[in-house]
């Protein structure tokens, strides 16, 4: 049997504009790899830099925070099965992705003095300043 194809001169405005919607109601940022891209708040202040990202439903051992130069990685797993047994009836759903993000720090951070704590789903991440860091000003001659 043929399958018979219809031309749809409109398909790629349709298809941005249901992209646009999905986007609209799902504000889920993902980066080239296909990662999502946890939403992030950066505050810099007198000593510390504090770094604010929602990973809700991640328990901390599957959330991996790393420091190297001027940048904050923050990695981790999210997976959650369902299980519903009736009788006559069975489902079973397993939600599974992976995040991934590199934050740029607004200065170098002392690494040895980071903290972290999650709570109701936002990780915060607190970086000590390093002293050497400090702009330095330089005179003309």
């Amino acid at each position: 049997m043929k399958k018979i194809v219809k031309f749809d001169p409109f398909y790629p405005i349709r298809s941005e504009i249901e992209k646009n919607f999905f986007d609209f109601f799902n504000p889920v940022s993902r980066n080239t790899a296909g990662y999502i891209e946890p939403a992030v708040d950066v505050v810099e202040q007198d000593e510390n830099i504090v770094v604010k990202a929602q990973v809700p439903g991640i328990p901390k051992e599957n959330i991996v925070i790393e420091v190297n130069g001027d940048q904050l990685t923050i990695k981790g797993e999210h997976r959650q099965e369902k299980e519903e047994k009736k009788e006559n009836f069975y489902r079973q759903e397993i939600q599974y992705g992976s995040f991934y993000r590199i934050i740029d720090l607004p200065s170098d951070v002392e690494k040895n003095e980071a903290g972290a704590s999650l709570k109701d789903g936002v990780l915060e991440v607190t970086l000590k300043k390093s002293k050497t860091s400090a702009p330095k000003k330089i005179e003309i001659k």
